[in-house]
């Protein structure tokens, strides 16, 4: 909800930054099902498919997502 609700604060061009999207390298690891790298997973697929912005994970400590609001 905190990203929608991010979204429609942000004016075209905004940038939104997302932490910890990488989960420790967790939600690459397909063995691990456990509920909050699940959830990670989850929202950076909403992320991705998001037509509103176009994105970007920087591999960068656990991982920031830059989207930019179209």
């Amino acid at each position: 909800n905190y990203y929608n609700e991010a979204i429609d604060l942000t004016t075209k061009n905004g940038l939104i930054i997302i932490d910890n999207v990488l989960w420790y390298g967790e939600v690459a690891n397909t063995n691990n099902n456990e509920k909050l790298t699940n959830c990670i997973r989850d929202f950076n697929n909403y992320v991705k498919n998001d037509k509103k912005t176009e994105q970007v994970i920087i591999p960068l400590g656990d991982g920031l997502t830059v989207c930019r609001k179209l």
